[in-house]
């Protein structure tokens, strides 16, 4: 799974903090604070974010409202649907039983789903944990005659949609995110240990890390503090989120659970208090496939690098709610963010603020010379695509500002070396002043990982 944000994506959220003990505390939350509070507005969706620094919670608050209809704001004790967070807890409740004996993570799936039709193939546990067993993914199969979403369902209706199509590839050869290799999991999970994917979860990783307000969403039990749904863009498009039966989601997504529940959660993982370190390591290694090529995606942890450093970290959107958390094992830094709008991008400012937290050399400021800035003004245009969007670049108050025209607001131009620039709203795209022969700027390059955009200056 990639987890990149589009080259110019718009960030709209907001969040404040608490503890202060680390030397960075204070400028991390004065920098999102200066930056965030604006983005959730007070009558408008919400949101709730936890940072941690070497087991200490930094930052946590909630922005936004819990109930636009009923004018209940945001606290960070309310509870979210979690997404495809879950696919976590899925994995760990595997490797789980594979500690007790129960399976093993080579076994072929057949073993334990008897009826599957693998037309000759093998597929084992291994590949549903990693997302490599080319069984297509049932969310985006059409099925017309099927409504999952609006019934309660038992995991053979999920997996009676997705199990007589054809294989995406064969199996350990490539790489396909798929919600139906999770459904598959949560199934063996209740065949082997005699429980429902809920009691198992709920006795063997809830109650034990203290997580006193995760559960299974099931739409009729009374949640207390659970928070309501909402899509739209902008403040203006707000609706309620279309009706979803989370049983429809199953162990791919039907979880629930807030921010404090998340950070006990990455605690308990990572002071091994679930399973052994031989056998977490294996949710946190790359997946190689059959031609010694690795994956971003270990057992449920997607691994793609924040600025060259080791993260593991997930997304999630459902109905209603967006969610992401990462950490970063080197600095022991987790971040973790959920909201009540399918359409928030949770994924930007939790990259941000842990490298905020963590000092990464990609969020440092330095100054730049009044002579500088006024080679980088201008209007620029993308080079390639026909694209008709204009990019302005201008001061203001004796710093640069980026305004692009698809945007309602201009973004702040932070420079991190000279000649390269990031905007904390597309974070973490790095941005890279170019040069002709002779010397002058005419443009940039808008960079993330192995993509590139050019942008030419106009004038």
């Amino acid at each position: 799974m990639k987890f990149l944000p589009n080259l110019l994506l718009f960030m709209s959220i907001a969040f404040c903090a608490t503890a202060q003990s680390f030397p960075e505390g204070k400028q991390l939350t004065q920098t999102l604070d200066r930056l965030l509070a604006a983005k959730f507005k007070n009558n408008s969706v919400g949101c709730a974010m936890l940072v941690s620094k070497k087991g200490e919670v930094i930052y946590k608050k909630a922005f936004g409202m819990a109930d636009l209809e009923l004018n209940v704001p945001m606290t960070t004790a309310h509870v979210f649907r979690i997404a495809s967070l879950t696919k976590q807890f899925t994995a760990v409740a595997i490797l789980h039983l594979a500690e007790k004996g129960l399976l093993d993570l080579k076994d072929d799936i057949k073993k334990y789903v008897p009826d599957y039709p693998t037309n000759g193939q093998t597929v084992t546990i291994a590949n549903l944990l990693s997302h490599t067993s080319g069984i297509k993914n049932y969310t985006e199969i059409e099925h017309p005659d099927v409504d999952l979403g609006k019934k309660d369902n038992k995991p053979a209706d999920i997996i009676a949609i997705f199990k007589n199509q054809p294989f995406d590839f064969s199996p350990g050869t490539g790489y396909h995110y798929s919600n139906s290799g999770y459904i598959l999991l949560g199934f063996i999970i209740e065949k082997m240990s005699q429980k429902s994917y809920a009691e198992y979860l709920t006795e063997n990783i809830f109650k034990p890390l203290g997580m006193d307000h995760a559960f299974f969403d099931y739409p009729l039990t009374i949640v207390k503090n659970r928070v309501k749904g909402y899509s739209g863009m902008s403040d203006t498009t707000v609706s309620n989120a279309e009706y979803l039966n989370a049983s429809a989601t199953y162990s791919a997504g039907a979880l629930m659970m807030t921010v404090d529940d998340l950070f006990k959660w990455q605690k308990g993982l990572i002071e091994n208090k679930i399973l052994k370190p031989e056998t977490f390591k294996q949710a946190v290694t790359p997946f190689t496939l059959s031609n010694g090529e690795k994956t971003n995606y270990g057992f449920g942890f997607g691994l793609q690098p924040l600025a060259d450093g080791q993260a593991w970290q997930h997304s999630g959107n459902i109905n209603g709610f967006s969610s992401f958390e990462i950490y970063l094992p080197t600095e022991d830094v987790y971040v973790t963010m959920l909201s009540n709008g399918s359409d928030k991008n949770t994924m930007t400012p939790s990259l941000f603020a842990a490298s905020l937290a963590a000092q990464k050399a990609n969020v440092k400021d330095i100054s730049v010379s009044a002579q500088e800035m006024g080679k980088y003004v201008g209007m620029y245009g993308f080079a390639e695509g026909g694209s008709p969007t204009k990019l302005e670049i201008y001061n203001k108050d004796g710093k640069l500002y980026l305004k692009d025209s698809r945007m309602p607001d201009a973004w702040q131009m932070h420079f991190t070396s000279s000649g390269q620039f990031i905007c904390y709203e597309v974070f973490p795209n790095n941005h890279v002043f170019t040069k002709d022969t002779s010397g002058k700027v005419d443009g940039f390059e808008i960079q993330i990982e192995d993509m590139r955009a050019l942008v030419r200056k106009i004038r």
